[in-house]
């Protein structure tokens, strides 16, 4: 898949967990094999943008939103945002209706979430979506 200059998309990191993360960028421009992406700043950060050039291996869309099951229990496997980008985690405890206790992969430390820091895991193959664990069946 090509991608346009300014197309907001995911790029894949190995350097913060073992399992990667998922962060938000903007296309700068690009060849087809390799893009130069901007990454997205927490809105009060002073700092320049963090500019990369990546492999489009490394790149996909952003996925759609797709509505987290209600009935999250521990040992599920979700997506959670910290630090400004999506990593894989296993929910240890469901604290309340929207908070959890949750847990990196590849990690001993639980912290709590709110559930909008939680997503569905999904994967991009072959140019479609496709949902990797619970998801409720309404948009």
């Amino acid at each position: 898949m090509r991608y346009k200059k300014g197309s907001i998309v995911e790029v894949l990191s190995k350097n913060e967990v073992p399992s990667g993360s998922w962060r938000c960028a903007e296309i700068i421009c690009g060849n087809g094999h390799n893009y130069t992406v901007r990454y997205e700043m927490d809105p009060g950060a002073t700092d320049e943008a963090i500019v990369e050039r990546v492999s489009r291996k490394s790149i996909r869309p952003c996925p759609p939103p797709v509505k987290l099951s209600e009935n999250c229990v521990p040992g599920d496997v979700v997506e959670v945002f910290q630090n400004f980008s999506w990593k894989m985690a296993t929910v240890s405890k469901v604290l309340g209706r929207n908070c959890f206790l949750v847990r990196l992969l590849g990690s001993s430390h639980e912290f709590k979430v709110s559930k909008v820091d939680l997503r569905v895991r999904q994967s991009w193959q072959g140019g479609k979506w496709f949902v990797i664990g619970k998801a409720t069946s309404e948009p």
